[in-house]
């Protein structure tokens, strides 16, 4: 049996748990029971679950305890460890926070699950009980199974789930946002930093999975997202954000390229150490078996800080409601890429660009399609001078211009190995570049066309009048983006008066 009390473990000068009095421990197979349990989710040394049963120790109720390393078993024949510990006090039913490090058991902890409870059996060593909880209702049977004096080990398993039936979970393309020229302030918007990253739907149940905006499974690119979905307090769950990669604080897509097109394991796992990325939630699509599409962003946005128990790898979106012009200002100080306007009473639209999400950029940037290449001079001479460069418009690629700066070394060998895979006879342009003389600052010679299958991303001054990006420069390649989502009608802002009035 449990020989350390709840007070003789914790220094309550240093750790904000409650103090509560609890003398000794009860045995749970005698003990008289109470109606109240709490599961929580305690991210310690190791992530487990902590079952905790209202019980009396004479006339005082307190909680007798379990750590569950894998949680109750939510399938018929699964067996899981539970570990009898010390009662804690009724007060920490209500506990949820952080336990300093050098406290015992430090790290964060969570309430999963509350409710209250029916014992159906109880004997020595034996414990049958239903809860009636929100995420986990059902009825679960625990044996001690050590005879050991310092041990104290039980196995539960489940009898019978009594959850409703999940709604399917399937895969959903992101919603986008659209181009505006201005920011402004709003009770009825929320505002977001943009994040110059990758974009990625996370599924999330006994496992993690991320999917790109172009639906491609980029799970195994990003390891140590591999268990995201330990950090969800949640059943299962689908939530929405960026990959970043971050440089004197602040996502650089530059930094993030080196880990975009990576397929060998071995090298995954080099970038994981040379370029750490993190997952930036800020929209939460699912949960405990309930899609959340329909519900209001302020809703979804709830929800979500309830769900998320951020780390080094997960982090959420900070937001500010109504003072857009304040937060474009800080993200023009910070160098960031723009920031993102949000009606708080705006539904979720799968792979729709929305009027109700609007984005508001600090840097013009662009997603443009390679169509092709002119011969590089000097240094460049066996590699590419500049990239062709266009974007769709009413189902054609309308040439943008030509771009020369922004590569490393490294990205011009790769480059020119990937267009020579890729080449064409044809002009995949409607129009002809070489008849446009403002594309570069000089004309363009002997092209070398490819297919337009390669998509880069380019920063700008402006679009001119004449629809030619300004001064671009090249940042990298992204593969989560089809050609054919690069529309010319996205480099162009709309008038913020005319959505927002």
């Amino acid at each position: 049996m449990v020989e350390k009390d709840y007070g003789a473990k914790r220094s309550f000068d240093r750790t904000p748990e409650p103090q509560g009095e609890v003398t000794g421990n009860v045995d749970p197979g005698v003990a008289r029971p109470g109606q109240s349990f709490v599961i929580h989710q305690h991210h310690a040394t190791r992530l487990h679950f902590d079952l905790r049963l209202e019980m009396y120790n004479g006339d005082t109720p307190v909680l007798v305890s379990w750590a569950v390393p894998k949680n109750l078993p939510r399938r018929k024949g699964e067996r899981h460890l539970a570990v009898h510990v010390e009662d804690h006090p009724m007060d920490y039913g209500s506990f949820s926070g952080t336990i300093p490090k050098g406290n015992y058991g430090a790290g964060e902890v969570r309430i999963f699950d509350s409710g209250e409870y029916e014992l159906l059996e109880q004997e020595p060593g034996k414990l049958t009980f239903r809860l009636n909880g929100v995420r986990l209702p059902g009825v679960w049977h625990m044996i001690r199974t050590s005879r050991e004096p310092d041990k104290d080990d039980w196995l539960v398993f489940l009898r019978e789930i009594e959850r409703p039936e999940p709604e399917p979970l399937s895969i959903v393309e992101p919603m986008m946002a659209t181009l505006v020229d201005d920011a402004f302030d709003d009770d009825k918007w929320l505002w977001e930093p943009k994040w110059d990253g990758v974009r990625a739907i996370a599924s999330c149940i006994d496992e993690t999975m991320l999917v790109s905006r172009n639906l491609r499974n980029i799970s195994a690119q990003y390891p140590e997202f591999q268990r995201l979905h330990e950090r969800l307090v949640a059943v299962e769950a689908m939530v929405d954000g960026e990959i970043v990669a971050m440089s004197d604080g602040r996502p650089s897509f530059e930094k993030l390229q080196s880990r975009i097109n990576l397929q060998n394991p071995h090298d995954i796992e080099r970038a994981m150490k040379q370029t750490p990325v993190t997952y930036v939630v800020f929209d939460l699509l699912y949960l405990d078996g309930r899609w959340l599409l329909n519900e209001p962003l302020r809703e979804r946005k709830r929800l979500l800080d309830e769900l998320v128990v951020p780390s080094e790898r997960v982090q959420v979106s900070t937001s500010l409601e109504g003072d857009g012009r304040l937060l474009f200002e800080a993200a023009k100080e910070q160098n960031l890429e723009g920031v993102v306007g949000k009606k708080l009473d705006s539904h979720y639209h799968p792979g729709r660009r929305s009027r109700q999400w609007l984005k508001v950029k600090t840097t013009y940037n662009a997603d443009v399609v390679i169509g092709g290449w002119t011969p590089g001079e000097g240094s460049r001479s066996k590699r590419f001078g500049a990239l062709l460069v266009g974007a769709y418009e009413e189902g054609e690629l309308r040439f943008i211009g030509a771009v020369g700066t922004g590569f490393n070394q490294e990205a011009l060998d790769a480059l020119m190995e990937g267009l020579d895979e890729i080449r064409s006879d044809e002009n995949p342009f409607k129009s002809d570049p070489r008849a446009d003389r403002s594309a570069w600052g000089k004309p363009i010679r002997d092209p070398h066309w490819v297919e337009p299958l390669l998509v880069a991303k380019v920063e700008f001054r402006e679009l001119t009048s004449s629809g030619r990006l300004r001064a671009p420069s090249f940042k990298g390649l992204r593969d989560d983006k089809d050609p054919e989502d690069c529309l010319y009608a996205e480099l162009v802002p709309q008038d913020v008066e005319a959505i927002h009035g």
